[in-house]
């Protein structure tokens, strides 16, 4: 079994790699900011159209059939549908690519909130930096969700400004994780 420090440092790993993507994702929405939306809408309905496609396909190959609790082919069909019409109607993707972003950036924050609290019971200072900067990353989402006129290169701004405070985090996170660890284990023994 992995010890608890191996797994959360996976997990950072892992929030940092999306940390990564989500500024690549705002690098190209500040320079492309006039096609972008139309390119998202379209790999989004190609992504969803793929993933019907391959649905159906695991449902037919792996007998899906016969497994009264299998629900790829329904499934695939529906992703199917989701992918044209998302392609169909991108003004209408784009209208909610606002609010979808901005959701993703306070669940993120939301997340990080909740390491930052584990994080004050071993160093203070880094725990209260942490929560001061989730809390800043729930401001910048909230900004995205209510700004209906916002610009594409400005929500690609705030998006490189929300990865890099999580990636900050995640270092601040991985350097207290032998401190938390050690602090959890001595709540078990007594």
């Amino acid at each position: 079994m992995k010890s608890i420090e191996k797994k959360l440092k996976e997990n950072s790993y892992e929030s940092i790699f999306i940390s990564c993507v989500t500024i690549i994702l705002g690098i190209i929405m500040i320079i492309f900011s006039n096609n972008v939306l139309d390119i998202i809408s379209y790999f989004l309905g190609i992504g969803i159209i793929i993933n019907g496609i391959l649905k159906i396909f695991y449902y037919i190959k792996f007998q899906g059939k016969y497994n009264i609790f299998n629900y790829d082919l329904s499934m695939g069909i529906l992703n199917i549908i989701l992918g044209i019409i998302c392609i169909i109607f991108k003004s209408e993707v784009q209208s909610i690519f606002r609010i979808l972003i901005g959701i993703f950036v306070i669940y993120q924050s939301i997340i990080n909130i909740t390491l930052a609290t584990k994080i004050m019971y071993v160093d203070k200072t880094a725990g209260t930096i942490s929560l001061f900067l989730s809390i800043l990353m729930i401001v910048c989402g909230s900004f995205i969700i209510m700004t209906k006129g916002l610009v594409v290169a400005t929500i690609g701004y705030i998006l490189i400004v929300f990865a890099i405070m999580d990636i900050v985090e995640c270092i601040i996170f991985n350097r207290n994780l032998k401190k938390l660890e050690k602090f959890f284990n001595e709540l078990k023994i007594k």
